[in-house]
């Protein structure tokens, strides 16, 4: 696992993710601010954008590709849509802007250390099936929603509660909105 991670934060406005990446290099981490979407995520371990940037879609989606590093959102009032979106980008997790900065730098370390562990990090689809779960989809309706099959989503549920070390729905989701400092891991299955 790396030592110190750099997270590059992406926040449209440059003064507050600065602060940010302020706040996070006290905590230990190496870390560092952009307003506009990099060209290149490169350097960085974890990216964590801002739910609000208008442009968090394309930032997700140019750190998700390849062997780019994990994109996390942070965002305060976000709606269950807009996560889901971000989640359906790439984006491996959300935490509350409201979080403690120690539980910030938690969930960053662990979207590292999940990435360098690689087996626990869940694949497009079992992302895209938690956030639909987060939004209270049943199994049939998720199904619907991605053209599968239900026992193909009670499939993935129950290799997303063993990924995450959870026993419930529940507990997946408050991994995945961050409410135990957790975030979800993504890979590309």
């Amino acid at each position: 696992m790396v030592d110190r991670p750099h997270v590059l934060v992406v926040d449209e406005f440059l003064a507050r993710g600065r602060s940010l990446a302020e706040e996070l290099s006290r905590a230990g981490l190496d870390s560092s601010a952009a307003a506009d979407p990099p060209q290149t995520c490169d350097g960085a371990d974890v990216v964590l954008v801002e739910a609000a940037h208008p442009r968090r879609i394309e930032i997700i989606g140019r750190c998700a590709g390849g062997d780019g590093p994990a994109a996390l959102v942070i965002g305060s009032g976000v709606c269950h849509e807009a996560v889901l979106h971000c989640l359906e980008a790439g984006a491996v997790g959300f935490v509350s802007a409201e979080e403690s900065t120690e539980s910030l730098v938690g969930a960053l370390r662990d979207v590292v250390r999940r990435g360098a562990l690689g087996g626990r990090r869940l694949t497009r689809r079992q992302t895209q099936v938690l956030a639909l779960v987060a939004v209270g989809l049943p199994n049939r309706e998720i199904a619907t929603r991605l053209g599968i099959r239900h026992h193909t989503v009670k499939n993935h549920v129950q290799s997303i509660l063993g990924k995450l070390g959870v026993g419930s729905r529940t507990a997946a989701v408050v991994a995945l909105t961050g409410g135990g400092r957790g975030s979800v891991g993504h890979g590309h299955a």
